[in-house]
């Protein structure tokens, strides 16, 4: 098997309080660690982890106000720009 390649399965035992171990081969290959955030999913049945993967700076929220000014903006300025033959 090649460095490259992450196992297709391992047996892990449930501990105390629903813990697991990711194996360190696991978490060498798909560069995770202590801390990191993974999305747990439930599909058909199985568990399924994946790594979340932020991003390195934060990121703005809007409140609906501002979002409602925006779209009036964004439809005022689209006649503007139709009226001028540009769209």
């Amino acid at each position: 098997m090649s460095s490259l390649q992450i196992p297709a399965e391992e047996i892990v035992r449930l501990q105390q309080k629903g813990l697991i171990t990711i194996p360190k081969k696991f978490r060498i290959q798909l560069n995770i660690g202590e801390n990191d955030l993974l999305r747990l999913k439930n599909e058909k049945g199985r568990i399924v982890l994946e790594p979340l993967r932020t991003l390195p700076y934060p990121v703005r929220t809007y409140t609906m106000k501002e979002i409602n000014e925006f779209i009036a903006l964004d439809k005022a300025e689209t006649v503007i720009l139709k009226k001028k033959r540009v769209l």
